[in-house]
């Protein structure tokens, strides 16, 4: 009989303890999964990429690089960069559904064939409707290029 009621004590315990850890953990209480996640956001980059004349340049490589300001006000740059190329018609266009928000965006314009100069586009980038937890909402930036031919 000892050994049922110790039994007894122990399992209460150890269930006691599970429903803590996963509490913690997210599961089972909606308050603390909203509490608990990684910040997100929507992000589109997009624009378009023409000559002096105003004519659309295709296969321009547009690298777009993300940043985040730090506790010193400068911005720290990301090493990863992510990179597309303008259509036939200039155009270029990335959408980023849930990724993890940035403060800053560097956008470079670089013509692989050598005939037109590179071109940087420096931007702040802010969201809106976000739902006030870990979804900072919506941003979209558009950098559109002039590029000139080198002399």
């Amino acid at each position: 009989m000892a050994y049922n009621i110790m039994n007894t004590k122990v399992n209460s315990y150890l269930n006691a303890m599970l429903v803590a850890i996963l509490g913690v953990l997210g599961f089972g209480c909606d308050r603390v999964v909203a509490e608990y996640g990684v910040p997100s956001a929507d992000f589109t980059l997009e624009g378009e990429v023409t000559n002096e004349s105003k004519e659309p340049l295709k296969d321009i490589q547009i690298v777009m690089r993300r940043g985040w300001t730090d506790n010193s006000d400068s911005v720290r740059w990301e090493q990863y960069n992510d990179t597309l190329y303008s259509g036939v018609d200039g155009r270029y266009y990335k959408s980023y559904p849930r990724d993890f928000p940035l403060d800053h965006c560097r956008v470079i314009a670089n013509d692989p064939s050598g005939v037109y100069e590179s071109d940087t586009i420096d931007a702040r980038v802010s969201y809106s409707g976000g739902d006030g937890h870990w979804y900072e909402g919506e941003a979209q930036l558009t950098a559109d290029f002039v590029l000139k031919r080198f002399k």
